[in-house]
């Protein structure tokens, strides 16, 4: 069974020393156990901790790690990475990816079950919009200069301001195919379309929303595992598992609840007291935790 990249996610969180407790303590269990018809109400709730809040929800904005990660929970692009580091399908079946002899043109098949959390179907414009809008001066991308730029056919140009965003070698021939255009061959072309930069955008959606486009769950339209339902800068966010995400069976948490917490101290506090399932430990507290049936190394 494929595993979604938003389990990575939550590893690159917990990467390193830390307390980890055996429940969370949302746990609703079945009251009568004889019953075999009654199927378990077990809710699946992880909450956690962040030195620091989500700078951006915008994808092609991010700059840092929190953004990324989070950005990544509710979107889905081509490809994820699975654990392990190997780049596996997404919205693309990466089976049936068509590399031309020369190396510069990818032709993308795009499954035809995945659709954004309002139900609109996810296709190939979704991507040559999202794309195209990394590519635009206006929207001032740090990483989509640096990742396409001189690599997508025209982006160079476009970057400099001498061509339009919608002159990069990207196309759809149809709903379900999306077509690249490289300026030469690049061999680990794959692995950068797991990048945030190169995610789909539902176009009628973010130009609805105007200048507050990802500034709030209600601006942020999902088609990734989980879609964020609550976000307070500087105390926390909340995501929760999609429905409407194509692999939503596979999906195991319910929610992730996401605390602000600067201080490693207060967070080691809080895990004390029951408000975190997990905490990083870092400095002393590994040598005075190190004897804790709740210490793991996770590296």
């Amino acid at each position: 069974m494929r595993q979604s990249k938003w389990i990575l996610i939550v590893l690159a969180l917990l990467l390193g020393l830390v307390l980890s407790a055996c429940s969370t303590g949302n746990d609703n269990t079945e009251e009568d156990a004889g019953d075999d018809t009654q199927e378990s109400k077990e809710e699946k709730v992880l909450n956690i901790s962040s030195p620091s809040d989500i700078p951006t929800m915008d994808p092609i904005l991010t700059e840092d790690n929190v953004s990324t990660q989070w950005i990544d929970t509710v979107y889905e692009g081509l490809y994820r990475q699975a654990p392990g580091g190997e780049i596996v399908s997404g919205i693309a079946n990466k089976d049936e990816t068509e590399v031309s002899e020369d190396g510069t043109t990818y032709t993308f098949h795009l499954r035809e079950d995945a659709q954004w959390e309002n139900g609109d179907p996810v296709t190939a414009n979704d991507f040559v919009y999202g794309w195209q809008r990394a590519t635009d001066p206006d929207n001032g991308s740090f990483y989509g200069n640096y990742l396409m730029s001189g690599k997508i056919e025209n982006s160079e140009a476009i970057f400099a301001g001498d061509m339009e965003p919608e002159e990069l070698g990207v196309s759809a021939p149809d709903d379900y195919t999306f077509v690249v255009e490289l300026e030469g061959p690049l061999p680990y072309f794959e692995s950068y379309v797991i990048n945030s930069n190169f995610l789909p955008l539902n176009q009628d959606f973010v130009e609805e929303q105007g200048d507050d486009f990802s500034l709030s769950p209600e601006n942020i339209l999902s088609n990734g595992p989980f879609k964020m339902t609550s976000w307070s800068a500087e105390e926390g966010w909340k995501v929760e598992k999609n429905e409407s995400y194509w692999d939503a069976d596979n999906v195991n948490l319910n929610a992730i609840n996401v605390k602000v917490v600067k201080d490693a101290d207060t967070r080691l506090s809080n895990y004390e007291v029951g408000e975190l399932d997990r905490v990083t430990l870092s400095g002393a507290q590994v040598k005075d935790n190190q004897t804790s049936p709740d210490y793991q190394s996770l590296t």
